[in-house]
């Protein structure tokens, strides 16, 4: 008789050859493959019940976790270059990328093609959408809120199936690709895709799906009045291209409405932030880490004069990085307390709660006595001091990579 996948993971987590770092690893796996979610603990939890309801014998099957430590409270490490892949080949589905597009004419000839019929189903739309979602997120990984976010976006529930309460994102928007007010409104309106281009639809005198009351976006700050424009931020709040959403224009935006241009002296130049450089990631968590950061600064900087920040944004051997680099700092710890505990109460919520999943951590700095060293904050590793040449300031390094490391 053939092992099922369960017969399969219940071996390898039985064999007591495995050290914790591989358990820890066939428990990603089997995530990946059952459509797992949540924490470590929780994950640990839902496969030991499907062991135990699955093969009796094994009810005693348990899963040592890893003890606590010092850093306990830390997240285990994601690594951020699956949250690109997740979303890069999310935007190449051509199902799912009909979800983060307004849809014109030759979108429309497509999507009636792979749907198998002559004229616009929302019915049938969307059954491929969520058919496409399941094997997407089964194929992919990446942190679970986005998963989450994504899932609540198409179908309003979370992985249990239930109604979401609070919304999908957090702006707390609750129209989604699954709502009663959708239904409704496809109901009066067949043939007719919901996130329909605004211009065709003033053209064939088309009345769009009306969001009342409307919601400001919170990385244009514009006002989302339709479901074409809320399908539009959607696609906004992973993907950084050119213009209006480029992370230069994005930053800007930033600096002025959370009134850091009052507190900060900001160097930006052309040629250091170009405004055509793309990229997939969560550009909601990014604001949030860049707001992090330039808090950290200014409850840090010393001096009379405000503090100077430079920023970069590039790209290096497939690798994209933002630099947050504080000029007229310095590093108010020694080099070697900084290894003794790298995350300290500056860095552990911003590492739990914006950049792991979303980027890697390195620290560039001046720490005195003429002390200059790069420190790996939160890429994986054990942080360790690799020492440079002498270097001004106080620099964080946000890591984006577009590859997986070997």
């Amino acid at each position: 008789m053939a092992k099922t996948k369960y017969d399969f993971i219940r071996e390898l987590l039985e064999d007591k050859k495995i050290n914790q770092n591989q358990r820890e690893r066939i428990l990603e796996l089997a995530s990946r493959e059952i459509s797992l979610e949540g924490s470590l603990e929780e994950r640990v939890q839902k496969i030991e019940e499907i062991i135990n309801n699955n093969f009796p014998e094994s009810k005693d099957l348990k899963i040592e976790l890893p003890r606590k430590t010092e850093d306990s409270d830390l997240p285990k490490y994601i690594d951020p270059y699956h949250l690109y892949k997740f979303l890069f080949e999310y935007n190449q589905n051509p199902v799912l990328r009909s979800t983060c597009h307004d849809i014109d004419s030759d979108e429309l000839n497509k999507i009636n093609d792979y749907c198998d019929s002559d004229s616009y189903d929302f019915k049938k739309h969307l059954q491929k959408i969520v058919e496409n979602f399941n094997e997407h997120e089964k194929k992919f990984l990446a942190p679970h809120q986005v998963k989450a976010l994504i899932r609540g976006y198409l179908t309003g529930k979370n992985y249990k199936g239930n109604q979401l309460k609070e919304g999908w994102s957090s702006a707390s928007i609750k129209i989604n690709w699954s709502s009663d007010k959708l239904i409704k409104w496809i109901t009066k309106n067949p043939n007719i895709p919901p996130n329909l281009n605004e211009n065709i639809a003033g053209d064939r005198e088309i009345e769009l799906l009306v969001i009342e009351p409307p919601i400001n976006s919170p990385i244009t700050y514009d006002s989302i009045q339709s479901f074409t424009q809320l399908v539009l931020h959607f696609k906004n709040l992973f993907h950084l291209k050119s213009g209006n959403q480029s992370l230069r224009a994005i930053l800007d935006r930033v600096n002025s409405f959370e009134k850091w241009n009052e507190k900060v002296d900001f160097e930006i130049t052309n040629q250091d932030f170009p405004n055509n450089l793309e990229h997939f990631t969560d550009v909601d968590k990014l604001i949030q880490a860049y707001n992090k950061l330039l808090q950290l600064i200014i409850e840090q900087h010393q001096g009379d004069k405000k503090p100077i920040v430079k920023l970069r944004f590039y790209e290096e051997k497939q690798r994209v990085y933002l630099s947050v680099h504080h000029l007229n700092g310095q590093y108010n710890k020694t080099v070697q307390n900084c290894i003794d505990r790298p995350h300290g109460r500056d860095y552990k919520n911003l590492i739990k709660f914006q950049i792991n999943g979303l980027c890697n951590l390195y620290l560039n700095a001046e720490f005195g006595n003429k002390e200059y060293a790069t420190i790996n904050l939160w890429d994986g590793r054990k942080p360790k001091a690799q020492k440079i040449d002498k270097f001004t300031g106080v620099e964080h390094m946000l890591e984006f990579p577009k590859i997986k490391d070997s």
